[in-house]
């Protein structure tokens, strides 16, 4: 993979961060990219405090990126509170509530389809049970596509009837996301994405 650098003009964090994941985007040729995530991905990257834990899908790895790490070490991103992406996005959420009961607060990226599963309602679940300072990142498509579609609702209206702080806005806006996930504790953001790669 080639390098990816940001714009070096840049003075504000979060157009650095945008500039940084867009870079990287265009650049990755995995399958599965940053492509369409990137404003949700840098605004998580600037706005999470450093001590909280992030759980990226392969999409979002890059918020390694914006924490400081190489991209050709996105492998290797612990020392940046960045666990490596998995393969299975509803098991993530759960190693997030596991990691925030045990006194490490987490960020988890999940998606549209990950919200069909009963593995996220148990991730909800268990977190509001344990008051889990954990964030649940939802990119939400309205159309989903090919994948997994969601059960009745949306993230936010389940995660609310459980007692769970929720925020609903833009995934294409990276300050909104980094206003949102600025504060530690249990919250989910439901990021409304437009499009599909």
């Amino acid at each position: 993979m080639s390098t990816v650098t940001a714009a070096p003009d840049s003075t504000d964090p979060l157009a650095t961060a945008l500039a940084t994941v867009r870079a990287f985007a265009a650049a990755d040729p995995a399958v599965v990219s940053a492509r369409g995530v990137e404003a949700l991905v840098a605004g998580v990257g600037v706005g999470t405090p450093r001590k909280t834990w992030i759980l990226p899908g392969v999409r979002e790895r890059a918020v390694a990126l914006v924490r400081g790490c190489a991209a050709d070490r996105l492998d290797q991103a612990r020392p940046y509170r960045v666990v490596p992406a998995g393969p299975s996005p509803v098991a993530r959420a759960l190693h997030a509530v596991g990691l925030a009961m045990a006194g490490e607060p987490a960020l988890v990226f999940c998606g549209t389809g990950t919200t069909g599963y009963g593995a996220f309602h148990e991730a909800l679940h268990l977190a509001a049970r344990h008051a889990a300072p954990v964030t649940f990142v939802v990119g939400w498509y309205e159309n989903p596509g090919p994948f997994a579609a969601p059960l009745a609702g949306t993230p936010a209206s389940l995660a609310a009837s459980l007692g769970i702080a929720t925020t609903v806005l833009d995934g294409n806006d990276a300050a909104a996301v980094r206003d949102a996930v600025a504060a530690s504790g249990l919250h989910l953001v439901q990021a409304t994405l437009r499009g599909r790669d």
